[in-house]
């Protein structure tokens, strides 16, 4: 332990004139321990952490190789543990549809690679797991099937074979159930037109209605049409009830929306300064979220009406920094410093890290935050 100093007194002097020294001496060095001088502590710059934004978030890791060494990519996570992905048989030519929890792995479907098979438009609802198959006959002609599997087991099925030509914009709402039923955007046999075709789930002959334009699935049952920069407005249609609204699109921007939000992506004169922002249909509402080098990194507008999704990035780097922005708080946060591959379907937002053998995939479920 260390001995408390001792103030010594000098010799006659009077113990008031000893009590007011030891004051002023005290206050002195109080004065020195709270120097005006000294400069205050700098504000806090950056984003919010995604620790100090949602106390309690979890990522979940996900191996970007499998048990057997192949690699893995995830297309659709039902919850941050279990996705639904493809990977390559070892030492062999097909591509395998995976669906992966842990090391837990159960085989949906398997094509041979020269079939030129692609899988997408992956949808659930927490019962049955839905996509669109894509792959060529022996003669070069294209084939589209929507398939189905039950997630607590059994073989996976043709939903329908008479998909006609489907349209796919890298959405959530490619293929949506509702209902019992599921639906998808198609081509129409009539110029400017498009197709809303719908099936059970248990199959049979599809409903087709055909609408003026083009449009993609929302949130069910809103469809909104695709826009080009300093084109015309994009609409928002409600094909249950008729109701329909139109947003106008400014001079050099890039609009897109969701049934409840339209994101404006204007880029400046330069790389960095893009300004996104967001606005109801109506107009109302309207907020800045990010600036910068910055982009979305999804298109859906609004994950979970609450979400945008975007990526900083920067001259010296290969890989961008993760940004969350939340609507209901009107906060920005920082999830990944060196995010690769970044994607959202379903309320899951995953990204990668890493490459061959260090390739990691993450994932957040945006509806635990």
């Amino acid at each position: 332990m260390t001995a408390a100093r001792r103030l010594r007194l000098p010799a006659g002097l009077p113990v008031t004139r000893a009590i007011a020294l030891f004051a002023a001496l005290s206050a002195a060095g109080a004065m020195l321990t709270l120097d005006p001088r000294q400069p205050p502590a700098p504000p806090r710059t950056g984003d919010l952490t995604l620790a100090e934004a949602y106390a309690g978030a979890r990522v979940q890791d996900t191996p970007g190789t499998l048990p057997d060494g192949a690699a893995y990519t995830p297309m659709f996570f039902l919850d941050s543990q279990r996705s639904v992905g493809t990977a390559q048989v070892p030492g062999g030519t097909d591509v395998r549809l995976l669906l992966r929890s842990g090391d837990g792995l159960r085989e949906l479907r398997r094509m041979p690679q020269d079939q030129a098979g692609e899988f997408a438009g992956f949808t659930s609802d927490g019962a049955e797991l839905v996509w669109v198959e894509l792959s060529s006959d022996p003669d070069g002609s294209g084939r589209t099937r929507i398939w189905a599997a039950r997630l607590d087991g059994g073989a996976a099925r043709v939903v329908t074979e008479d998909t006609g030509a489907v349209m796919l914009f890298d959405k959530q709402g490619d293929l949506t159930l509702h209902d019992g039923r599921v639906s998808w955007m198609a081509d129409s046999d009539r110029e400017g037109w498009s197709a809303l075709r719908t099936v059970p789930l248990t199959g049979g002959v599809p409903e087709v209605r055909e609408l003026p334009g083009g449009y993609a699935i929302s949130t069910w049952p809103w469809l909104v049409s695709e826009s080009a920069a300093d084109a015309g407005e994009v609409t928002v249609h409600n094909v249950a009830t008729g109701q329909r609204t139109v947003v106008g699109v400014r001079v050099n921007e890039l609009l897109s929306c969701s049934h409840a939000w339209c994101r404006s992506i204007v880029i400046g004169s330069t790389e960095a300064s893009t300004a996104i922002e967001l606005a109801r249909p109506d107009g109302s509402d309207r907020t800045a979220t990010i600036s910068g080098a910055v982009s979305s990194a999804v298109a859906d507008v609004a994950l979970l009406d609450r979400f945008e999704i975007y990526t900083r990035s920067s001259p010296i780097l290969t890989s961008s920094r993760l940004l969350l922005y939340d609507l209901s708080t009107r906060t920005l946060t920082l999830v990944s410093d060196a995010a690769g591959r970044v994607a959202a379907r379903g309320g899951v937002l995953w990204w990668s890290t890493g490459d061959n053998e260090t390739l990691i995939w993450h994932a957040l479920d945006l509806r635990e935050l």
